[in-house]
């Protein structure tokens, strides 16, 4: 069998290095994210980051991670949707989000085509992760821009 053939047949989990690969590019990208003023700027997600936990955040993102890239079911935390829904998460954030995702698997080493896999995995999220903000007037946030900035 030749090598490009058994890499077609192993999971995207595989291919990422398994849970150590995984551990490895989440460690990178939870740095990004706690310390990354632009997304700290939305009240809630500071305050999830100002309560610590930074540990068990790479934790859940590990283990979520190996479970949607076909490796064992290991993640314990709540489904996106619930887990992002006090966080008010913008478009724009999730953005910052996604491009923080793509620096950490570019910095830590994976390939182009296991990082569009990856993203892709990612981009389906959006929808669950991103909150559905329907401000007026005096109601919007100092953090939400707007949408003309975009």
């Amino acid at each position: 069998m030749s090598q490009s053939h058994s890499a077609e047949k192993q999971s995207l989990y595989e291919r990422l290095g398994g849970a150590y690969g995984i551990a490895g590019a989440v460690d990178d990208l939870v740095d990004r994210l706690y310390h990354n003023d632009a997304l700290n700027q939305n009240p809630a997600v500071r305050e999830f980051h100002e309560e610590g936990g930074e540990a068990g955040f790479k934790y859940l993102v590990t283990a979520w991670s190996i479970e949607a890239t076909g490796g064992p079911a290991v993640y314990p935390g709540r489904d996106m949707d619930e887990a992002h829904d006090d966080l008010d998460v913008s478009e724009r954030e999730f953005q910052m989000v996604y491009d923080l995702i793509e620096a950490s698997l570019y910095q830590v080493g994976v390939p182009e085509q296991e990082c569009g896999e990856f993203m892709d995995i990612i981009e389906s999220y959006r929808d669950m992760v991103v909150a559905d903000r329907d401000y007026g007037g005096e109601d919007v946030p100092e953090f939400v821009e707007s949408p003309a900035s975009y």
